[in-house]
């Protein structure tokens, strides 16, 4: 059976083409986190319809996200934060199962939000500019290649940047159009009337 890690992974892998840059390190720190009321609610993939992001308040100024598709649901903490005047989530699974040892190590991924409304729209760092900057400078923010395989198309990259230093990565990296894949877009669903 697969671990909720790996279903997360495979879930947004569906979402997204290509990898996913992941980080072992938050992408925020404490004094960067928001809340937009506009993200509770249900949405749905305006392109997957059988794709929906439920987003609930927690206490903490997070979210719960729970990513619905056909044949997953996965549950993770969804964090709203700023860098300057740039809005970004940070997704994060809270839930290791002691199935697979040694446990994984959970890992955070980042979405730029675009917009938020009338739809949400949502990028992430692109994974094959991201390889491909860091095979030409190795020294541009810490990382790891797990290798997995002896075709190196098939290893995972995975940044080990501290917080700190990853924000400066992806500042220094906002107006760098192939840093950025194509918008997820997300419409709201209505509530249903009683």
């Amino acid at each position: 059976m697969k671990t909720r890690m790996l279903l997360l992974l495979t879930g947004c892998a569906l979402l997204l083409t290509g990898c996913l840059v992941t980080s072992v390190y938050p992408f925020f720190s404490a004094k960067d986190v928001a809340f937009d009321p506009a993200l509770v609610g249900n949405w749905t993939n305006t392109t997957e319809e059988v794709e929906h992001w439920q987003f609930a308040a927690e206490k903490t100024n997070r979210y719960q996200l729970t990513y619905i598709t056909k044949d997953h649901t996965n549950v993770m903490q969804a964090t709203l934060f700023k860098l300057r005047d740039t809005s970004f989530l940070d997704l994060f699974s809270t839930e290791i199962s002691e199935e697979n040892q040694p446990p994984p190590i959970p890992s955070h991924l980042l979405f730029r939000i675009v917009q938020t409304s009338p739809t949400l729209k949502m990028s992430a760092m692109d994974y094959d500019w991201l390889s491909k900057l860091l095979t030409q400078e190795p020294k541009a923010v810490r990382h790891h290649v797990i290798q997995v395989s002896d075709d190196a198309d098939k290893n995972r990259l995975v940044l080990t940047a501290d917080t700190e230093e990853l924000q400066k990565f992806v500042m220094k990296h906002l107006g760098t159009k192939e840093a950025w894949g194509d918008p997820v877009e997300l419409k709201k669903e209505m509530a249903a009337k009683r």
